[in-house]
């Protein structure tokens, strides 16, 4: 009870001394300032991330600092290989740096300098660029047999190139010049399936896959079919860039091939006589196939429109076969009187598969209408399966597809294809399919279908087919103007609402580029 009152005494005589001490105006305040032997630690910090790889910092405003001291490591807050450092003055925010390379982990730490007290603890920050790829947008060109050049974004920091294939990792280091450039050419590459990356070290900043091919390299002029013949089965057969091939037709391919052009402008397939380009081989069995790749492939002889036209590139006239598969892969296929593909006569005919990627196809079947891109018309033509895809089908005077009596289809897939005036012939038909049997159905998937107006008459018909055929439309729009006077498919789509002149740039001159970008479908060249 003593050292309570004592203390109580106590406290009571305190309070009285500050009492009266707050009643003396002329005594100064107990504390000015505050004093202190660290500057502040910058804790504002914080990273924003543009482009992939450009960093912005900022930490905020801190008083009594002359300088930041600012350190990148690319780790996660281990700061144990730092790859930049630099000293800033505050009024140097926020600071923005190219880290070297994409989808890396990076940390950042940054602490205050003053010559008044001592340097700040240092602020850090963990985070992760975005993932990158140097090479996007830009091309893998084929120059030769084991030639290429490979183009990138200019003035990023690269250090090598490494071809990785079943064989394993070559790399190649990356001059300045070639850095500035974007660019760098390879000679003697052996063929092969490589997935090639652009480094910066050990970190990847662009990745693509290449499949460098070819056994023999044709000069211009050079007779098609004699190269064929002097092939092995399985051979790929290159065109120079940009020149003409012209050969008789009615050729009877009997091995598989590829047949594919150079990187760059299109080199010209065309024919000097007969009434087709080619004709499949008895010979050949499913595990055989043909690509034609690359090329653009003209259906006027002498590739001049005064000449005439042949039918197509393949008219089976009764002759047997059966082959694994038929693909034209970015090709142009313009001109053609009747058809890409016939199947028709007599005798079996079976292919396996009729691929159809990446190409366009313009003004066929101007001598005949009765035909189509693909036309089988026996129970015993029959092609397994159909796809059809990332093309451009326009100015069809005859079907789409007739494929009206075939009776082992398992399945037609067409999908991201932009059509116009596919087609604009009286009687015609978007597809004939009446008598087939198609096992799996038929499928239209992210197609756009403009135009079918043909002179006064503004309709062709949709899709014929039979009850037992599945017909499936997804994700696919109709313009205005495209009609259909029996058998519509128009109910199935959607409607864009507008004409196929509003919607695309040109599309009477072949520029289907959007005016407005409203839906993201057909083939996607034009997107």
């Amino acid at each position: 009870m003593t050292k309570i009152l004592k203390y109580t005494g106590v406290l009571a005589g305190f309070i009285a001394m500050l009492v009266f001490s707050a009643c003396d105006d002329d005594i100064s305040p107990v504390v000015e300032e505050l004093d202190f032997d660290r500057v502040f630690t910058p804790l504002e910090l914080e990273a924003k991330i543009s482009n992939q790889t450009t960093v912005a910092f900022d930490w905020g405003f801190n008083k009594g600092i002359d300088s930041y001291v600012l350190e990148i490591s690319d780790d996660s807050l281990m700061f144990a290989n730092i790859i930049h450092s630099v000293s800033l003055s505050p009024e140097q925010t926020p600071y923005v740096y190219e880290l070297p390379a994409g989808d890396s982990q990076y940390s950042v730490r940054i602490k205050g300098v003053s010559g008044e007290a001592d340097d700040s603890k240092w602020a850090t920050l963990a985070f992760k660029s975005l993932p990158e790829n140097l090479f996007a947008n830009y091309d893998v060109e084929m120059t030769g047999i084991g030639a290429i050049t490979l183009h990138w974004k200019s003035g990023k920091e690269v250090s090598s190139v490494v071809f990785s294939s079943a064989s394993g990792d070559v790399p190649y280091t990356v001059t300045d010049d070639e850095i500035a450039a974007g660019l760098k050419s390879f000679v003697d590459l052996p063929n092969a399936v490589y997935r090639i990356k652009l480094m910066n070290n050990d970190k990847v900043r662009g990745a693509i896959d290449y499949v460098l091919e070819g056994d023999v390299l044709l000069d211009e002029g050079a007779d098609i079919p004699s190269a064929i013949a002097a092939a092995s089965a399985g051979d790929v057969i290159l065109l120079q860039a940009g020149v003409s091939y012209g050969f008789v037709g009615d050729y009877m391919i009997d091995k598989s091939i590829k047949i594919k052009g150079l990187d760059g402008k299109m080199p010209v397939l065309y024919t000097t006589d007969g009434d087709r380009m080619f004709y499949i081989g008895a010979s050949m069995s499913p595990a055989d196939s043909m690509v034609f790749e690359n090329l653009y492939m003209s259906g006027f002889v002498n590739h001049d429109a005064s000449q005439g036209q042949i039918r197509g590139v393949f008219d089976m006239e009764g002759e047997a076969c059966h082959i694994g598969s038929v693909k034209f892969q970015g090709c142009k296929l313009y001109d053609m009187g009747r058809q890409i593909m016939r199947l028709r006569g007599g005798a079996d005919q079976t292919v396996g598969a009729f691929v159809l990627d990446d190409c366009i196809i313009h003004n066929l079947g101007k001598s005949s209408g009765s035909y189509g891109v693909l036309c089988g018309t026996g129970t015993n033509t029959n092609v397994t399966h159909v796809q059809i895809s990332n093309s451009t089908i326009d100015s069809l005077a005859c079907h789409f597809i007739r494929y009206d009596k075939p009776t082992a289809c398992e399945s037609i897939i067409v999908e991201n294809c932009t059509f116009n005036k596919a087609p604009y012939k009286s009687g015609r038909y978007f597809m004939d399919i009446r008598d087939a049997v198609i096992s799996n159905g038929v499928e239209i998937n992210n197609c756009i279908l403009g135009n079918t107006s043909y002179g006064d008459e503004a309709s062709i018909y949709g899709v014929r087919k039979s009850d037992d055929i599945v017909l499936s439309v997804n994700d696919s729009y109709v313009c205005t103007d495209f009609v259909n006077s029996s058998y519509s498919i128009v109910d199935m789509c959607n409607s864009l609402g507008m004409s196929s002149m509003d919607l695309w740039s040109d599309p009477d001159n072949g520029d289907f580029s959007f005016v407005t970008d409203i839906v993201a479908a057909g083939d996607p060249r034009w997107r």
